[in-house]
C-alpha cells in the first residue's frame, strides 16, 4: 500500500524532498499547501495532488500518512500539533520555530500522539560524517571551531531577527547540530556578535557576526563563527576538529581531510546523503518507529535550545546555561 504524503509549504527546500519521493516505489503525494496559489499549482502537477492555500482546510480534509512541513521559521503556527493529533507522520524543516515555547508545544504533541518525525539536518546522513564519528569514538576532542560564513540571503524575512531568528537560528544551526551530534550535549554558552556592516541593506536587524563558544557535557569547549557580510564567494562552513594525534577538517556537506603523523588524505562525499535522509523517513513511516532515525523532533527540540542560547546570550553579555532555556 503506497504511503501518501502531503506538503505544507512548496518553496526551494520542498523540492530535493520531492524529487527524493518521485524515487520511491509505492509513495503518493496527495495534497499540496502553499500561500502563492500559483506555486503550488505548478509543484502539484506532477503528482496531480490536490491544491490548497490554506494548511488547516487541507488537513482537516485530506487523509495521509506523512506530512513535509518546509516553511520559514517565523511560520509555525499549528501545522504541526494538527497533524500530529491526526496521527500523521511529520517531516520539519529547520529550525523548527523561532520560539521554545513553539518547538515545545510542538515536541509535546508529537510524544502524546506518538507519531514519528523526522527535521532536516541532513548533514547527519553524510558518509563522511559516519567515518568521522568513528575516527573519534576513541579520541577524545580538545578543540573544535566550526563556522557558517557567506552572504546575506535575498530574502526580506531572513533580514529580521523576529522572523529567522538571526544566522545562527537559520543557518549556523546546521554547524551547531553537527557539533552535538559528534560532540555531545552542550552545558552553556557564551556568545558576542556586531551589526553595522551591512549599510547597503534596507530592514535588517540581526548580527553581521558573531562568536559562540560552546561548553560541552564532557569538558570540551568549541567556538562557531557566523557570519552574513561576505561577498564574492568567500563563504566556508564546517568545523575543524584537534585532537592529541589527529586534525579532522570537515567542509560543510563535501569533503574531511584527515591530518595525522605528518599526512593528509582528503575523503569527499560519496553517498547520496539527503535521498538517504528521505528514504529512512519513508521507511519510518511504514514501520510506524522513527527509532532509528538520525534526527527526530525531540533531537532537534535540544539544538534549538542551543542556537536560542546564543542569541540570548548576545542579547544579554552573559553566560547561558542550556538548562535555563
Amino acid at each position: 500500500m503506497a504511503v501518501k504524503v502531503g506538503f505544507i509549504g512548496t518553496g526551494g527546500i520542498s523540492r530535493p524532498h520531492r524529487k527524493h519521493l518521485k524515487n520511491m516505489d509505492d509513495v503518493e503525494v496527495v495534497a499540496m499547501c502553499d500561500l502563492e496559489e500559483d506555486r503550488v499549482a505548478e509543484a502539484a502537477e506532477e503528482w496531480n495532488a490536490t491544491v490548497y492555500t490554506d494548511y488547516k482546510t487541507m488537513l482537516e480534509n485530506e487523509e495521509m500518512d506523512a506530512l513535509y512541513v518546509c516553511i520559514p521559521p517565523f511560520a509555525h503556527q499549528e501545522q504541526e500539533i494538527m497533524a500530529a493529533e491526526k496521527g500523521i507522520a511529520l517531516f520539519v524543516e529547520k529550525p523548527v520555530s523561532v520560539t521554545m515555547e513553539k518547538a515545545r508545544e510542538v515536541d509535546a504533541a508529537i510524544r502524546k500522539n506518538n507519531v514519528v518525525s523526522c527535521v532536516g539536518f541532513q548533514g547527519r546522513y553524510l558518509d563522511i560524517i559516519a567515518q568521522t564519528k568513528d575516527l573519534l569514538k576513541d579520541r577524545p576532542v580538545g578543540l573544535a571551531m566550526g563556522y557558517w560564513m557567506g552572504g546575506m540571503p535575498q530574502v526580506p524575512w531572513w533580514r529580521r531577527k523576529e522572523m529567522s531568528g538571526g544566522q545562527a537560528v537559520e543557518q549556523t544551526i546546521h554547524v551547531t547540530d553537527m557539533a552535538r551530534y559528534l560532540f555531545g550535549e552542550v552545558k552553556s554558552v557564551y556568545a558576542a556578535g556586531r551589526t553595522g556592516l551591512m549599510t547597503d541593506v534596507p530592514d535588517y536587524n540581526i548580527e553581521d557576526s558573531s562568536a559562540a563558544t560552546l561548553v560541552f557535557e564532557n569538558g570540551l569547549a568549541a567556538t562557531i563563527f557566523s557570519a552574513c557580510f561576505l561577498s564574492g564567494g568567500r563563504g566556508r562552513g564546517g568545523i575543524e576538529i584537534f585532537t592529541k594525534d589527529m586534525n579532522i577538517e570537515y567542509r560543510e556537506r563535501r569533503s574531511i581531510t584527515i591530518i595525522q603523523n605528518g599526512n593528509s588524505e582528503l575523503v569527499e562525499v560519496q553517498n547520496d546523503y539527503w535521498q538517504d535522509m528521505d528514504n529512512d523517513f519513508i521507511d519510518a513511516v511504514r514501520k510506524g518507529d522513527d527509532s532509528a532515525l538520525k534526527t527526530t523532533y525531540a533531537d532537534a527540540v535540544k539544538t534549538q535550545e542551543v542556537v536560542m542560547a546564543v542569541n540570548r546570550s548576545i542579547e544579554t553579555g552573559e553566560v547561558v546555561q542550556i538548562s535555563d532555556m
